[in-house]
Parts: structure tokens; C-alpha cells; sequence
């Protein structure tokens, strides 16, 4: 993470040019940079486990690290992508990462607002900051997935790390394990992704060590990394952002949801829906619940009510006022 800092601090003062790295972890869990570790974690098992924590330079949700993953960023300057937002920085940076994963024949595909998908499933994660003048783009591949380890690093009380949170995980993302039947070598996923970026954008990659400007800046980035105050920027308390749960029941079928609330904020922090219900495609949920993510309370019903308008989606008798009822019985519970 202090490499971040000290790139973007040397390419936006002219020192170096643009870099794409790839990134290697131990077990970690590291935090949105608007994140607070007390409301996203488990603590007490990080500790016990050996889990490090860290907080990101990038917004977005708590990021499960082991050695199994991959990560990679790209870091430049604005003038080096195509003219346009984040949004749409976001898109084309995807689509060359999902290039490139297709070239070791997965179906990947990129998904507003910032995913990379096969068939519906997470395979990457992504997102950035713009800089002053200095873009700083981060993803990751999951080669492989240990779903129950990732639940115990979140803050997800005991009782609900059941066969069916973990089953309700695997709906949502996969693995290149998973896909490929086995576990490809972490070369050959790099290779993948380099050639990806190269084809898409035209660019010549070549092998180089971290550039001598940075590595004098490390000392002075580190230093802030591993000061308490750095992983503490947003230091709230967990009673103020409750794991809440409800089960509606409709003539659609069982639906249950499990949310992260903001009591402060009066804001839905996360939140995932399951059940026993028909709904297709299966991706168009996941786009329901990125939808509500970080959304006011009092947006709930336009929310649903414009998701189910923008999406052509068959959901056999479920209808926008189940989801905006299992949400307030959940809430109900506060």
C-alpha cells in the first residue's frame, strides 16, 4: 500500500512514468479507504488468525487476501487513457483485464459498475481514484476461493456462517479453479492479463524494477501506512453499522436479505438478497444490490421500483414491494 502512495506521489511530480504492477499478498483483509475495521471486520479473529489489515488509497468494500490471489494496478497519467470519467475509465480498464482473462478460454465479461463476470459471477473486482492528474486502477483475480475463511474475516456473526451464507457467497463470484478445473500457475494469469492490456490499448509492457524515485519515497509513505491514525481514518464503532437480517414471505416465494445498516447515516452499507424464489438472469440481483449499496433509506422504493423498469427481468410473482418489505422488516429489528 505505501508503494501506492509513493507512485502516485512520483509520477504526478514528473519522476516516473506510467506502471503496471502486479500485487501478492499474505492473508490480509484490506479496507476501503472510507471503511471503518471495527464495522468490516472481525478483529478479534484477524488477530487470533494472523490476518494483517490494511486501508486502501481506493474506495469500495473490504478485499479478502490470501496467497491465492492476484492482484494488479495500473498507475498514470489521465492524458494515458481515453478522455471520459471514472465510469468510464472503469469500463475500459475492464474490458482489457477481461481480454485477457478470455484468453485462458473463461467467458469473462465486464459488469457496470466496475466487476468483472463469468456467466454472473464475480471473477475480478475492481476500482480507482483519479489524483490530481494521476489515475491509480486496482483489481484482483481470484485463482482460487476459500469461502468460509473469507466469512470469518468479515464481520459476520458465528451462527450465520452456515451451508447456506456459503452456497449464497458461491452464486455470487467464482474462481479460475473453479472454472478451469484446476489452479493455474500465477505466470500464467499475469501473461494473461499483460497480453490483455497490450492488445486493448496498443500498448508495448515491458519488465522493469520499481523505479529508483520511488523506492526513495517508500520510508517517508510507509511510515504513514503503519501509523495506527492511517488504519483508524475512519474509526467507528460496529454498533453503529448492525448485520441485520429478515425473511419475507410472498407468493414469489421465500426471500430473505442481510444488511449492513448505517444508524448514523440512515443508509444501507451492503447488502445481499437469497431465498427460495425464481429469478432470472441471475446477474440482474447482484445489479439490485449494487444498486442499494451506500443508498439512503428513504430511496428504497425508487430504487427497486426503477431496477425492475431498467431490467428485463423474470422474477415469477416476486415483486418490488417484497424486496422493499424484507428490507424494512430487517430494519425493524434495530
Amino acid at each position: 500500500m505505501a508503494v501506492d502512495h509513493a507512485l502516485i506521489a512520483a509520477l504526478a511530480a514528473g519522476e516516473c512514468g506510467p506502471t503496471f504492477r502486479f500485487l501478492h499478498f499474505t492473508d490480509c483483509a484490506l479496507l476501503g479507504h472510507h471503511q471503518s475495521p471495527q464495522q468490516e471486520l472481525d478483529l478479534e479473529f484477524c488477530a487470533r488468525e494472523g490476518v494483517q489489515i490494511q486501508r486502501r488509497l481506493t474506495g469500495g468494500g473490504a478485499i479478502i487476501f490470501d496467497p491465492s490471489h492476484l492482484g494488479w494496478e495500473l498507475v498514470c497519467q489521465r492524458s494515458d487513457l481515453p478522455a471520459g470519467d471514472m465510469s468510464l475509465l472503469a469500463r475500459e480498464i475492464c474490458e482489457a483485464a477481461a481480454l485477457g482473462l478470455r484468453s485462458m478460454g473463461i467467458d469473462a465479461r465486464f459488469r457496470p459498475r466496475n466487476d468483472i463476470e463469468v456467466d454472473g459471477r464475480k471473477i475480478s473486482g475492481t476500482g480507482g481514484i483519479i489524483d490530481g492528474q494521476v489515475v491509480l486502477f486496482q483489481g484482483t483475480v481470484l485463482i482460487d476461493l476459500d469461502i468460509p475463511r473469507m466469512l470469518q474475516v468479515l464481520r459476520v456473526p458465528a451462527e450465520k456462517l452456515d451451508a447456506h451464507a456459503i452456497q449464497s457467497v458461491a452464486e455470487r463470484v467464482t474462481s479460475l479453479r473453479t472454472l478451469l478445473g484446476r489452479i493455474p500457475a500465477k505466470d500464467e494469469v499475469k501473461r494473461a492479463l499483460l497480453q490483455g492490456f497490450q492488445q486493448y490499448f496498443g500498448w508495448d509492457l515491458q519488465d522493469a524494477p520499481l523505479p529508483a524515485t520511488v523506492s526513495t519515497r517508500l520510508e517517508e509513505f510507509l511510515a504513514i501506512v503503519r501509523d495506527p491514525e492511517w488504519l483508524n481514518l475512519q474509526d467507528r464503532p460496529s454498533s453503529e453499522q448492525p448485520l441485520l437480517q429478515a425473511v419475507h414471505r410472498s407468493t414469489g416465494g421465500t426471500l430473505r436479505s442481510s444488511l449492513l445498516w448505517d444508524e448514523r447515516g440512515r443508509r444501507i452499507r451492503q447488502i445481499t438478497f437469497s431465498g427460495d424464489f425464481f429469478l432470472q438472469p441471475r446477474r440482474a440481483l447482484v445489479d439490485l444490490e449494487a444498486a442499494l449499496r451506500n443508498s439512503h433509506i428513504d430511496d428504497l422504493p425508487n430504487i427497486v421500483e426503477r431496477w425492475y423498469v431498467d431490467t428485463p427481468v423474470d422474477a415469477s410473482g416476486l415483486l418490488p414491494q417484497d424486496f422493499v418489505a424484507v428490507v424494512r422488516e430487517a430494519l425493524a429489528c434495530v
